[in-house]
């Protein structure tokens, strides 16, 4: 017997009159949701365009996948930051379309070894992530990894010596 599982996701918009709305969840707080990125000119302070939340929740669901991932690895991770910005291009007679979806994620990790690591899941997790079921275009992740007291945790082996640790087979679905 195959097993399934469904997860629902589920939002309630409120207009608000002229152009705006409330994005609400029976789990997170209220959203006010303001005018498309796209209109010279819309952006009004306190309001998230639907844009900039889509561009948001790549970039959450790339810190989430990252840390299960590194947990999974059993990379210590010291720091995590990231920014995330995509591109909407429209012109005359042509509807607005995303071009660029981009995270730039940066990583610091104790050993060389763990950074090693950190890059391999970072450049196997756009298609483990993001089906293109889900969203037309793939996001590119640019991550920037650091490996931050190597020196004082591990010393440098020697060029020829072996890895102390393996790196580990991380199979993605």
């Amino acid at each position: 017997m195959t097993s399934v599982i469904i997860t629902e996701y589920e939002t309630r918009l409120y207009w608000q009159g002229d152009r705006g709305a409330v994005l609400t969840s029976d789990r997170a707080p209220p959203v006010p949701i303001g005018l498309p990125l796209v209109e010279p000119g819309a952006m009004e302070d306190g309001l998230w365009a639907p844009e900039t939340l889509l561009v948001g929740a790549v970039e959450g669901r790339t810190l989430l996948a990252f840390l299960e991932r590194a947990r999974e690895a059993d990379v210590n991770v010291l720091f995590y930051q990231s920014c995330a910005v995509a591109r909407v291009v429209g012109g005359p007679g042509q509807p607005p379309h995303l071009t660029d979806l981009i995270v730039r994620p940066h990583v610091a990790v104790a050993t060389d070894l763990d950074a090693e690591v950190v890059r391999l899941i970072f450049s196997e997790l756009p298609a483990h992530c993001f089906p293109s079921s889900v969203i037309q275009i793939t996001p590119r992740i640019e991550a920037v990894v650091e490996t931050w007291h190597a020196r004082a945790a591990s010393p440098h082996p020697a060029p020829d010596a072996p890895l102390a640790k393996p790196l580990p087979s991380i199979a993605l679905p």
